[in-house]
């Protein structure tokens, strides 16, 4: 059900909005954990290294589009927040067409697939599981794309809900289509990859059926597709391309950082691939605030409640920050058995790396919460450079501390790396957002009506 974020409390909102979000972003990582401990558990730790060597190159087209469709659907928010109808309609019809060149650019990308693994100096036992990892999923991307386009238009509108039954659909299909492929077939890593592909493009036709029949605020007249101007299709990609290059760049200082670790062995990339598995779930929930934030935002600024963001601002981060310290605790307590899920019982080199990660990673939890709630305020607020810099300095510091402390330090320059990136793209958010709060009292801040569409 669509829901304006403009009226109410604002925790009670963000809060309201947030938890189907991160119930269902757990659900998918978990399923994302179920392809690692199949692997792992199946196929061994060489196949399990495979697909983390994967993680930075996937990860980073996948921030490309997750950034692309959450900039479409601020737009989106925005224009739901002004009660502008037909330029809602049609800016979901230019997100359609963007995700179909997106789609075709990706499945193109998938011939690069043995180059970049080179670039990242795999290792050769671990290289043909990677290799065929990544062409899958990247051949099969256009689900991804469309799933991300069609999600973030019905959650810009207020409705978290509907994405989450999908996400569980997405869940239940993705851990049948593992065994069936894993085990069933034989495919090895490939039917991971081919998994997680179908599951979505079933989650993608689900959400489509949904906008047809029940969100018509959405489905465009046939007017609407003649009458696309570029300046739709412009907005579009001045709040998508940043979030989307700040998506990409992030992952490219991973990609940096994982080309260091490779030369510390299986058993550190082992542990690495572990730990990203059970820090993503672990931090998911803040990336839920944050996407609430980003919406909150959009949807406050296009009906001109300034002071509601800023509100909204101070009840997120304190929502965050609690969060924070909880996540940390557990991760700490819990990380080597946690690890020993991927790896069994018998891989003691591999659970001491990944606790040693996980001890000092977590600790500065707050730090994200923070850069999570900031960044996604100004995202909803159309200050899409500001946020793409943040992105930069954090692919900086991941790219120094690759080049300059990973030899010096090893495995514990792996461990840093993350805190000190965090802490830089924090230091560029503050100051644009005091600025803005300063002066939105004074400042004009453009509606969007008919006339900008």
């Amino acid at each position: 059900m669509i829901t304006s974020l403009t009226k109410g409390k604002p925790l009670r909102l963000i809060i309201a909005f947030a938890l189907p979000m991160m119930f269902g972003n757990i659900c998918q990582l978990l399923y994302s954990m179920v392809d690692m401990i199949i692997v792992g558990r199946t196929l061994g730790v060489d196949a399990l290294a495979g697909v983390g060597l994967t993680g930075p190159i996937g990860f980073m087209f996948i921030g490309l589009v997750i950034g692309l469709s959450q900039g479409f659907s601020i737009y989106c928010a925005q224009l739901f927040g002004a009660d502008n109808k037909t330029g809602l309609r049609r800016a979901f019809c230019a997100s359609l067409i963007l995700a179909f060149i997106i789609s075709i650019l990706l499945m193109g990308a998938s011939l690069l697939s043995a180059a970049a693994l080179r670039l990242t100096n795999a290792p050769e036992d671990a290289f043909a599981p990677a290799l065929d990892y990544l062409s899958v999923t990247l051949l099969g991307s256009a689900s991804l794309v469309f799933y991300n386009v069609f999600s973030s238009s019905i959650t810009a509108l207020g409705d978290s809900r509907t994405p989450l039954v999908f996400l569980i659909l997405t869940c239940i299909l993705n851990i049948a289509f593992d065994f069936l492929f894993i085990i069933g077939f034989s495919m090895g890593t490939a039917g991971a990859a081919w998994a997680t592909n179908l599951s979505l493009g079933i989650s993608a036709l689900c959400c489509a059926i949904h906008i047809w029949h029940r969100i018509p605020e959405l489905w465009p007249h046939m007017n609407d597709w003649r009458r696309l101007p570029w300046s739709i299709f412009k907005k579009h990609l001045a709040l998508g391309l940043p979030m989307g290059l700040q998506g990409a760049l992030i992952n490219v200082g991973f990609l940096v950082l994982q080309t260091a670790l490779n030369g510390l062995g299986p058993e550190a990339i082992a542990a690495c691939t572990s730990v990203a598995r059970v820090d993503a779930i672990a931090i998911m929930p803040l990336v839920s605030i944050g996407r609430a934030m980003s919406t909150y935002a959009g949807q406050n600024i296009g009906a001109l409640l300034p002071e509601r963001v800023h509100q909204g601002l101070k009840d997120g981060s304190k929502l965050a920050f609690g969060y924070a310290w909880i996540a940390a605790t557990f991760c700490i307590v819990a990380g080597g058995e946690l690890i020993r899920l991927f790896v069994g019982n018998n891989q003691e080199g591999v659970v001491a790396y990944g606790q040693r990660l996980l001890q000092i990673q977590c600790g500065f939890y707050w730090l994200l919460a923070l850069m999570f709630v900031l960044r996604n305020t100004l995202q909803g607020l159309g200050k899409s450079f500001i946020t793409t810099m943040s992105g930069i300095i954090e692919l900086i510091i991941r790219c120094a501390v690759a080049i300059f402390l990973v030899e010096p330090l090893g495995f514990d320059g792996i461990c840093i790396a993350s805190p000190l990136a965090w802490l830089g793209g924090i230091l560029v958010l503050i100051p644009p957002y005091m600025v803005w709060k300063k002066t939105i009292r004074k400042a004009t801040i453009p509606r969007h009506d008919g006339k900008n569409v």
